[in-house]
């Protein structure tokens, strides 16, 4: 009698064991919004291909793009912003990010599809292409002039090759842009930031960074580099955050990067700051939403005041009162080109 007791018992406290398991399951099914696949998966493919976005309205194909003809929405209200030819794929969204009460921020996080066999890819688009590195205009009003659907500004290159005609210890690190070279000028003591590491794209859609003294312009060449920028620091290699950050800065600012998740998938994100509405942000959070964005490779580009992206021809962040347009600048980096990008909203912000 006692042994069957025993054997009651066990079965009991098994049964029991199972239920727990089960509840403790559904708890952290709960408490992470779902199983893998209850959670929506913003980039997510259907048999049929990519899907797009909840809050679009547009039926994709196979390869992600159209099959004929262009899609564009923008919804300042919600931060929902989106174009789509039959060879580029661009979805912006606008989120209130709060890493501490103290300072939130409104983030910019760019996705960009190129069918880089048909031939589209990233571009820098001269403010003068006649005379390039000259005539210094608006990030808006260059997209709007040459048709660009989204348009970012660059690496501050200009102001540094500025300062080394003065100061011949200053260096301006790699520069090449439409395949040129214009400048193989590294820095042997790269300061703490920039740190003179680039963000190249290559021909093939893939990008690739090192530091200005480990690989040289001719080295990007060879690799097959359409354009590099010097910058830095790189805050993903390998889809790691890189070492850098353990040393990174912790100030809070406005901050651009660019990444690649795989060739002809790019990001970019920015990060505002210095605003009654955005605070700024550090660089190890963003280097954190850029690898939690899927990047393998990403870099900081020049922030504060010169960080702006247009849309369709507009400014779609906000920049602080003494430069609320962004700097000037000689160059964007764009992302595709539509007739339907006009000048009648350049110097109109979004709000």
């Amino acid at each position: 009698m006692r042994k069957r007791r025993i054997l009651t018992l066990i079965a009991a406290l098994m049964m029991l064991a199972v239920c727990f398991g089960a509840l403790a399951e559904e708890a952290e099914t709960a408490g992470s919004g779902g199983t893998a696949e209850d959670i929506e998966d913003p980039f997510a493919r259907t048999e049929e291909g990519p899907s797009a976005p909840e809050w679009a309205d547009v039926q994709l194909n196979a390869r992600g793009f159209l099959d004929e003809g262009e899609y564009v929405l923008e919804d300042d209200e919600e931060g929902h912003y989106m174009y789509v030819s039959p060879t580029i794929r661009i979805q912006i969204e606008r989120t209130l990010e709060t890493p501490d009460k103290k300072h939130p921020f409104y983030c910019f996080t760019a996705h960009i599809w190129c069918d880089t066999e048909a031939g589209e890819l990233p571009q820098v688009v001269d403010s003068d292409p006649e005379k390039p590195g000259h005539a210094p205009k608006h990030i808006d009003e260059i997209a709007a002039e040459h048709k660009v659907v989204f348009a970012t500004s660059t690496d501050y290159y200009t102001y540094r090759s500025g300062r080394k005609a003065k100061e011949k210890s200053y260096h301006v690190g790699i520069e090449i842009r439409h395949g040129e070279i214009l400048w193989d000028d590294p820095n042997p003591k790269p300061p703490g930031m920039p740190n003179y590491e680039t963000f190249a794209i290559l021909a093939n859609g893939d990008a690739e960074s090192y530091l200005s003294t480990d690989y040289g312009a001719e080295d990007y060449l060879a690799d097959g580099a359409t354009d590099v920028f010097t910058f830095g620091p790189c805050v993903v290699r390998g889809g790691e955050l890189t070492e850098y950050l353990k040393k990174a800065n912790t100030a809070y600012n406005p901050r651009l990067a660019l990444g690649v998740c795989e060739p002809g998938h790019y990001v970019a994100m920015l990060c505002e700051g210095r605003l009654r509405r955005s605070k700024g942000v550090q660089m190890t959070v963003m280097a954190q939403m850029l690898k939690d964005q899927g990047c393998k490779v990403a870099v900081n580009m020049d922030g504060g005041q010169t960080a702006v992206f247009a849309f369709m021809g507009r400014q779609i962040n906000q920049v602080e009162e003494d430069y609320a347009r962004g700097r000037k600048s000689v160059e964007v980096r764009g992302f595709g080109t539509s007739e339907q990008v006009t000048d009648e909203r350049v110097g109109k912000r979004a709000k």
